[in-house]
């Protein structure tokens, strides 16, 4: 079977995409096959999920382990950059400015602000040792460790994921995989993603994570912001710019610049009086391409 598929990222996460409607041979009962086909990051096209969307704006997320997952905030940013440019939708023709999605949740929305924005609620934070929501006046959901003798601030939440956000002073790649293995042991038995912060202005943050889940760059942002504004750090609202490394600020600027897509940057709002989060992202694409699997079903 020949799959057309686009590859696209939100903050450097990657997915599939595959518009159904031109594939009269893909049925439902194939697309975990081919998920754990073309995910696969050393013999297929790799991707962290698989994004199905069929004519009526049905959207599937299929991992690469071939399970269906219910959502994927990365991939409804790469879903709704695909639909408007596609036609699907079109701000003439949408009276409530904005890309409806059928999913396993429910109708999903992200409206939209411009052909590279749109804006998707994230709901509210939850603490992910307590289990009860967070709000801007929350004690105690900060606390301090110890890592190679110097002290970093760390947060654990549930947005959409369940998400460790950390402020240490030096984010080499070293420190950060012993630290992400401290989170690991600590939290045996859940699927805790880490993301370091840090803070270039009260309204930029650049962070660093290992993206491998179908939400993590969206919730590690929103952590992100979040941990800040509950350390004193931020407002409630900042640019979050993805990293590797530990670059200067100069260079994380002249990336800023290079974006035309606005996909290397999220920016994320915090409605304090409803305790409601909300991400402004765009998918851009990576490239497209057709891809050779065989059928078994």
């Amino acid at each position: 079977m020949r799959i057309h598929f686009f590859k696209l990222h939100v903050g450097g996460n990657g997915f599939i995409l595959i518009d159904v409607s031109e594939h009269a041979d893909i049925k439902p009962a194939l697309f975990s096959q081919i998920s754990h086909s073309i995910c696969d990051r050393r013999y297929g096209v790799g991707a962290s999920a698989c994004l199905f969307l069929s004519t009526d704006n049905t959207l599937r997320f299929f991992l690469p382990s071939g399970d269906e997952c219910a959502e994927s905030l990365d991939g409804l940013f790469c879903a709704a950059r695909f639909a408007f440019d596609s036609g699907r939708i079109t701000r003439e023709l949408n009276r409530e400015n904005s890309v409806v999605f059928k999913t396993m949740h429910g109708d999903r929305a992200l409206k939209i602000i411009s052909s590279r924005e749109f804006k998707l609620s994230l709901g509210s934070p939850f603490s992910l040792v307590s289990g009860k929501v967070i709000d801007q006046n929350s004690s105690g959901t900060v606390e301090t460790f110890s890592v190679e003798d110097k002290p970093v601030c760390v947060s654990a939440f549930h947005i959409k994921s369940d998400i460790i956000c950390a402020h240490p002073s030096v984010t080499s790649t070293d420190t950060f995989f012993k630290f992400y293995t401290k989170i690991r042991q600590n939290f045996s038995g859940k699927k805790v993603y880490l993301v370091f912060s840090r803070s270039i202005t009260r309204e930029i943050l650049s962070i660093r994570t290992i993206k491998r889940g179908a939400s993590t760059s969206t919730a590690s942002a929103a952590a992100a912001l979040v941990s800040s504004v509950l350390s004193g750090g931020s407002e409630t609202a900042a640019l979050c710019v993805f990293e590797k490394g530990s670059p200067l600020l100069e260079v994380q600027q002249a990336k800023l610049s290079e974006d035309i897509d606005n996909s290397r940057k999220i920016t994320i709002l915090w409605d304090t009086s409803a305790n409601e989060l909300y991400a402004v992202a765009s998918g851009a694409y990576l490239f497209e391409g057709f891809y050779e699997t065989r059928s078994t079903t």
